[in-house]
């Protein structure tokens, strides 16, 4: 496996974590109306997000060098 697509493979699976939990966050505020756990999920899908995007500036940057 290549340095490329272990970094691909890392991003991925950081993203799908940050979505779950930020998921979970929001499920449990709906059931404790606690505060932090709005914030929490809010920012962990914010996260996830911003790795989304950060993951396509990559993959269009090593497309643009050339390097598999």
């Amino acid at each position: 496996m290549s340095l490329r697509a272990f970094h691909l493979v890392f991003v991925l699976l950081a993203i799908v974590t940050a979505e779950m939990f930020g998921a979970r966050q929001l499920w449990h505020y709906h059931l404790t109306a606690d505060l932090a756990q709005l914030w929490m999920g809010v920012l962990s899908l914010a996260g996830g997000l911003g790795l989304s995007v950060y993951a396509l500036f990559f993959v269009r940057k090593m497309d643009s060098a050339d390097i598999r």
